[in-house]
């Protein structure tokens, strides 16, 4: 075939592979202009967390409580479901987030040892020897007296202690954004201050997570209290705890900073068994 032929065939080709589409022939082959796609920046303070699926696969740095924080799970049920026996998990494990919660299993008790008494045979007696007749005694009713008796003394109940008893706020700086139930980073108080100012523990207890693998919390410090209370304290500088370390309230754990955020502040957070409550309604009255 020629070069004319070709041509013609090539264009004969383009017009019927354009016909059931409806492209004008006429724009076949040429160059389009290419558009540059608008990208839109999204914060990641206004999204929920994906729902959880069944299984969860540790990863290298996650602790339970920051697994159980990242899935607003209880960290003693998430325990139990997973039938652990500590709070140490490695990563590569599976843990399951659904399913049923296994019952604990009861402590066997073993019944104190039974002691065999050794019988002794007693020594004979001496046959019994004549006694003497005894005085008959006529014993006489004791006096009636009206005197009831004096009903036993009841101890005094003592008050019962708030369980957040003690407890102080983390910083000093004033309240931005107070608690809500909007979205996951919303269950806080929202505090302002200058970057490098001192955080520190709202009570004593035990630091369970330090690290910034939670994302949207930047460096996070995450503390239990008596295995029933979590704080968490988050957007840190620089955190100056780790896990496994028990700190005393008023403690220093980190420095104030805009880690993950768009300004200094620091996300105040306090969860019981897992459910978010307002650290307002626990904290002292501000002057």
């Amino acid at each position: 075939m020629n070069r004319l032929g070709r041509v013609v065939g090539l264009a004969v080709l383009m017009v019927g592979c354009s016909a059931p589409y409806q492209v004008p022939s006429e724009n076949l082959g040429q160059a389009r202009d290419v558009v540059t796609p608008e990208v839109i920046t999204i914060s990641g303070e206004g999204l929920d967390p994906v729902e959880a699926g069944s299984e969860y696969v540790v990863r290298s740095g996650d602790t339970l409580f920051s697994i159980a924080w990242r899935f607003n799970q209880n960290p003693e049920t998430l325990k139990r479901r997973n039938r652990l026996d500590s709070d140490l998990i490695r990563p590569g494990q599976r843990l399951k987030l659904k399913g049923p919660i296994p019952e604990p299993e009861p402590v066997a008790v073993k019944p104190p040892p039974v002691i065999e008494a050794t019988r002794r045979t007693p020594p004979p007696e001496d046959p019994p020897k004549a006694r003497a007749a005894e005085p008959q005694v006529v014993q006489k009713d004791p006096p009636k007296t009206n005197t009831e008796p004096t009903p036993p003394e009841v101890p005094a109940q003592k008050a019962a202690v708030p369980a957040f008893a003690g407890w102080q706020w983390p910083v000093d700086g004033p309240v931005i954004a107070g608690f809500s139930t909007k979205t996951r980073f919303s269950r806080s108080l929202q505090l302002g201050g200058e970057a490098g100012t001192p955080v520190k523990a709202a009570a004593s207890g035990r630091v369970v997570y330090s690290g910034d693998g939670l994302v949207g919390f930047g460096n996070l410090v995450i503390i239990s209290h008596d295995n029933q209370f979590l704080s968490a304290y988050g957007h840190n500088q620089a955190l100056l705890v780790k896990v496994g370390d028990v700190v005393n309230g008023g403690e220093i754990i980190a420095r104030m900073g805009s880690t993950g955020t768009d300004r200094v502040k620091l996300h105040f957070e306090v969860r019981k068994e897992g459910t978010p409550v307002n650290p307002a309604d626990l904290l002292p009255t501000r002057g």
